[in-house]
Parts: C-alpha cells; structure tokens; sequence
C-alpha cells in the first residue's frame, strides 16, 4: 500500500512540472506578442533599431528556451504515463491479492 502512495506523489509531482512548464511557455508566448506588437510600432531611426536588434535576441533566446521546454515537457508526460502505468498494474495486483 505504501508503494501506491508513494506513486501517486510521484504523479503529482511529475503533473506539477508539467504545469510549471506550460505556465513558462505560456509567459513566454505572452511575452513574444509584446515583442513583435513593439516591433511593429518601430519607425526605423538608429535608436530604434538598436532596440529592434535587442528584440530579436530576445525573441530567439526564448525560442531556444520554448523549445527545451517542451522537449521537456514530453519526457515528463511519458514519465508520468510510465508512473500511471505502474500505478495501474500496483492497484490490479491488490484486486487479485483480495479476491485470493
């Protein structure tokens, strides 16, 4: 019974980075739209293109980071299906166990 507990938390914890992923990736979506509508209102002056340059690494620093996120976020997902799996087959071994 207690490797069923113990389980469960697991789950939880991998759903809670999971979350925390998408959250991440969500702000930076976010972010991105203020970005680009800020780009759109550019004239064009060395000023502005200098922030236009500083928007740029920033849109592709958060591209990199979106992409490890959800990198990662698919290796979490088939941890915790793996865990839901076990989970599963933990709960069918105690059936059998009381139907014995």
């Amino acid at each position: 019974m207690r490797n069923i507990v113990k389980q469960k938390n697991d789950i939880s914890v991998l759903d809670g980075f999971i979350a925390n992923h998408r959250a991440q990736t969500t702000s930076i979506a976010d972010d991105q739209q203020r970005l680009r509508e800020n780009m759109k209102a550019l004239k064009g002056s060395s000023e502005e293109k200098a922030l236009l340059e500083r928007y740029v690494r920033e849109l592709d620093e958060q591209e990199d980071r979106v992409q490890v996120l959800r990198k990662e976020i698919i290796d979490l997902e088939q941890k915790r299906d793996a865990a839901r799996s076990g989970l599963n087959t933990m709960i069918e071994g105690l059936q059998l166990e009381a139907r014995l």
